[in-house]
């Protein structure tokens, strides 16, 4: 068992990421009730959804990489700045989270998150290179845990800070 405490911002630019599927972060990995700026240390993140995916079954392509994350934000934002500026974006949300992660069978790492907010999700993570079989194989193991996890009506954890934390621009948009 892995546990982690982490505090993360999510940035954007009237919605111009989030409405292509892409997610930019900054990721504080920290002590509990430690005092920390977030606006200087961290690491960028950011996530792009390729194309098939949903909240049951997601891919993503994932990157710490700042040259990267500058080439995936400009595809939507082409006038941005580096990270020195927070790549010219705004912050939209930051919140904790507390990790609980899982090996199971050996190979499936079973994540539990609990937000600041009172959101609760979870997750099967396996890294593949062919995203059908590991979609495949999640399936399987599914169907052998089926007590895990309510697949019913997932919800994200930004899904959730948004529909507790309503913002104007992003209502008007939705």
């Amino acid at each position: 068992i892995q546990s982690r405490v982490f505090r993360d911002t999510y940035y954007d630019l009237n919605n111009k990421l989030s409405s292509k599927g892409l997610w930019v972060r900054k990721r504080l990995l920290y002590t509990p009730h430690e005092q920390v700026d977030n606006s200087t240390i961290g690491i960028w993140e950011a996530k792009k959804s390729m194309p098939g995916s949903s909240f049951v079954r997601s891919t993503y392509d994932e990157t710490q990489d700042p040259v990267r994350i500058l080439r995936m934000i400009r595809n939507c934002i082409p006038e941005c700045p580096g990270p020195g500026e927070a790549f010219g974006l705004k912050e939209t949300c930051r919140f904790e989270t507390h990790r609980r992660s899982f090996l199971v069978d050996g190979k499936f790492t079973v994540v539990l998150d609990e937000t600041d907010f009172g959101h609760s999700s979870g997750e099967v993570e396996l890294v593949a290179e062919d995203a059908t079989q590991a979609h495949a194989d999640i399936d399987v193991f599914l169907a052998r845990y089926p007590w895990l996890f309510d697949c019913s009506k997932p919800k994200g954890k930004l899904t959730a800070y948004f529909q507790k934390y309503p913002q104007p621009s992003r209502a008007a948009s939705q």
